[in-house]
């Protein structure tokens, strides 16, 4: 370490852990330490000195790739630099993180040779980086003052009544039940608060508003060619008579056109 670093690194306490269990362990992912992370970034302990702005000066022992990842983060407490580490990692791991969300083991054995050398590589990646991003970190002491971790609360994932403590199982067995991709559901879930219910009925509201648009498509064009109208001229009439009754249907639309529009010009042309 440089002079100018050494200096600077006085300012700081060293965060030790409580339990012996703990010795040698990133204090962001749970991995082995081989650094030290500082909060404040030591370049920046001049700046926090001078204007006494909130920095807890910790000295933090981390894991060579969380270390990486914090280079560029200029927070100056512990929680701060937490989530950004959590965030780097989610962010360098997100394709095998979704494998590990899209896939299971019993599902390698339809793929061939390759492809299931790369999935199985992929699910774990994921296992490995799902279990770093829960990890809460540990108790320690700095300063001469003791700080335990609090527990976060259990994640719960509801599927209409069905609880789950992972994503990833909620997703396999919404999926399943429902009969929904799970890329879909995925992405609707996204979409919807985070919420599988909300996602569901999303998607099966947007099935049927296709299916809908599909029989509106087809039974439009068979009535322009039985009564030799304008397919746009059709669709639009019968467009505008639903969106006026929400409670009519596409055949009550139909006949509706046929006796204001269409019955009377045909006589009149016979």
């Amino acid at each position: 370490m440089k002079e100018g670093a050494m200096s600077a690194d006085t300012h700081y306490h060293l965060l030790v852990p409580i339990y012996s269990s703990s010795f040698n362990t990133c204090f962001y992912c749970g991995c082995i330490a081989t650094a030290h992370d500082h909060a404040p970034p030591v370049k920046y302990v001049e700046f926090y000195l001078a204007t006494r702005q909130a920095a807890e000066f910790l000295k933090i022992p981390s894991c060579h790739e969380c270390h990486e990842h914090l280079t560029p983060c200029k927070a100056a407490t512990l929680e701060e630099r937490r989530v950004f580490a959590k965030d780097k990692l989610a962010k360098k791991y997100a394709k095998a993180l979704t494998i590990y969300e899209m896939w299971t083991d019993a599902e390698l054995t339809e793929l061939d040779f390759s492809l299931r050398h790369s999935i199985a590589a992929g699910l774990k990646l994921g296992a490995e980086t799902t279990e770093r991003l829960g990890y809460v970190g540990f108790d320690y002491e700095a300063a001469g003052l003791q700080q335990k971790v609090q527990d976060q609360t259990p994640l719960c994932f509801d599927v209409f009544g069905e609880q789950f403590s992972t994503f990833r199982e909620a997703l396999e067995f919404a999926s399943k039940a429902y009969r929904i991709p799970k890329n879909t559901l995925k992405d609707f879930v996204a979409d919807n608060d985070n919420s599988f219910e909300l996602a569901i009925k999303a998607i099966h509201k947007a099935v049927t508003a296709r299916d809908f648009a599909k029989e509106l498509k087809k039974r439009c064009a068979d009535f322009s060619k039985q009564h030799k109208q304008a397919v746009i001229f059709v669709h639009k009439q019968v467009e505008r008579y639903l969106s006026e009754n929400e409670d009519m249907t596409i055949q009550e639309a139909l006949d509706k056109l046929y006796h204001t529009r269409v019955k009377h010009h045909s006589s009149a042309s016979s």
